[in-house]
């Protein structure tokens, strides 16, 4: 493994606590809005950034959504855990994802197609949440990455309308090694459940419906976050 690439993992920030207390409510057989508002003020700047996230482009949401509860009653703490997730993403430095020919919106944009797929594959509550927050943050190495290539001039040849599990051949190719094994060493730096560092590390096997799911989503979903609707649909016909 690259050792700067090491290196720049170790150095990551923590996970906020107010994040981990936001999963550990989602298992809670009951909780309100108030209990989700409660924790999300323990964090004045993620506040900030929830509202700023909902009322992005990427949410196209009718009319302004002016304050935290608004947004609590409206898109629910699965969501709200995600624009955490993304908050959380956006903090961690400047982002230059040109290596891969995309910007961050695009980057955010891919994350949420990604972790909306495979949530859709997934029935049980407790499992909903570490599939999609996976599928959420399974790219999250392409930021480190990509500073590595811009600074070593690395040709990815990579067409941003090439769907992520394509992207992975590609670095593979180019790098001897591919964003998911990067992510994985992320996840476990981050003292993530070991059921999501398992699930990122095997999916591709497709031997259980979790690991379909972050594999599919991964297939449908473009490097530029659109949907590869012919490929979506002829997964359908097929299951």
């Amino acid at each position: 493994m690259i050792e700067e690439i090491l290196q720049q993992i170790e150095h990551l920030p923590p996970v906020p606590n107010v994040v981990r207390k936001l999963q550990d409510l989602y298992y809670l057989d009951a909780y309100n809005a108030t209990d989700i508002e409660d924790i999300i003020m323990q964090d004045p700047n993620l506040v900030a950034d929830i509202l700023r996230i909902v009322n992005s482009p990427l949410y196209d949401f009718s009319r302004e959504i002016v304050d935290i509860r608004q947004a609590i009653v409206l898109f629910g703490l699965e969501k709200i855990i995600e624009f955490a997730l993304a908050s959380f993403v956006d903090n961690l430095g400047a982002i230059d994802l040109s290596a891969y020919k995309i910007n961050e919106q695009q980057f955010i944009r891919s994350a949420k197609q990604k972790s909306e797929i495979t949530s859709s594959y997934v029935e049980s509550k407790r499992e909903k949440l570490l599939a999609s927050n996976t599928a959420f943050l399974a790219d999250v190495s392409k930021v480190i990455i990509a500073n590595y290539v811009k600074e070593y001039e690395i040709n990815l040849d990579i067409d941003p309308q090439m769907v992520f599990n394509e992207v992975d051949i590609q670095e593979k190719v180019a790098l001897g090694f591919d964003t998911i094994e990067i992510s994985a060493l992320i996840f476990e730096k981050w003292n993530f459940d070991p059921h999501m560092i398992e699930l990122l590390q095997t999916f591709k096997k497709r031997e259980n419906p979790l690991q379909l799911a972050l594999y599919n989503a991964r297939e449908f979903t473009k490097l530029d976050g659109d949907i590869d609707k012919e490929r979506m649909e002829e997964a359908s016909k097929e299951s």
